[in-house]
């Protein structure tokens, strides 16, 4: 074989390699596109673990008097709930919807306070609902007496007829039936008080806090 010959065929050789250089493997591909749709996939949702708090605010009022056990009222995040990458998760003023699952009014003088306690059902991020299970701590509120009801009335008439009744028997005479009538009133006021009802009052704006009890995963978007 002659030298030209040779030479041009080691030229080819190299030309051939050279390209095959710049081409990807075969495998190389596949790899990349499985990287690639593996990072989408992690992308298009993020999770808030159990345990995460939530800052919240109350938006309705509640009252042991006109609300009952079972009843939602609303409440929206106060701010950002971020996951433990950093991402916003849910945004501030995301709505909440709560569950009363306690509502009571304290029931005499004797009993330091109502009842109420509340849960998390849901939460709407960007427009879509999601269900949300979490515990809220404690709820601010304040007691309000009922005022005028018909035991407060009931219990001032029994009083009056008991101290006229006992006036008219000792004193024998109208003077004294009159003073006992009124007596009697007073008495019967003061175990109306000590009676009465007391409301456990509930005003919009009340801050509360969430804890998370199960994991919740939200859709990115």
């Amino acid at each position: 074989m002659s030298r030209s010959l040779v030479a041009g065929l080691l030229a080819l050789s190299l030309v051939a390699c050279h390209g095959a250089e710049g081409k990807d493997l075969p495998g190389d591909s596949g790899a990349a596109t499985a990287s690639s749709s593996s990072a989408a996939a992690s992308s298009t949702s993020m999770t808030l673990g159990s345990g995460t708090s939530v800052a919240a605010t109350i938006q309705d009022g509640i009252s042991s008097r006109t609300n009952r056990v079972g009843q939602h009222v609303n409440a929206v995040t106060s701010s950002d709930v971020v996951d433990a990458d950093g991402h916003t998760v849910i945004p501030g003023g995301s709505a909440i919807v709560l569950t009363i699952t306690r509502l009571g009014p304290a029931k005499n003088s004797g009993q330091a306070d109502g009842a109420i306690a509340l849960e998390a059902t849901s939460v709407t991020v960007n427009g879509t609902s999601y269900d949300l299970s979490a515990s809220v701590g404690a709820v601010p509120h304040t007691l309000k007496g009922e005022g005028i009801t018909k035991s407060v009335v009931g219990n001032v008439a029994v009083g009056t007829a008991v101290g006229a009744l006992v006036g008219q028997v000792i004193g024998k005479n109208q003077k004294s039936t009159i003073i006992g009538g009124a007596v009697g009133a007073v008495a019967g006021g003061a175990r109306a008080a000590t009676i009465a009802d007391r409301d456990v009052i509930v005003t919009p704006g009340a801050p509360i806090t969430l804890t998370l009890t199960q994991s919740l995963t939200i859709s990115a978007k």
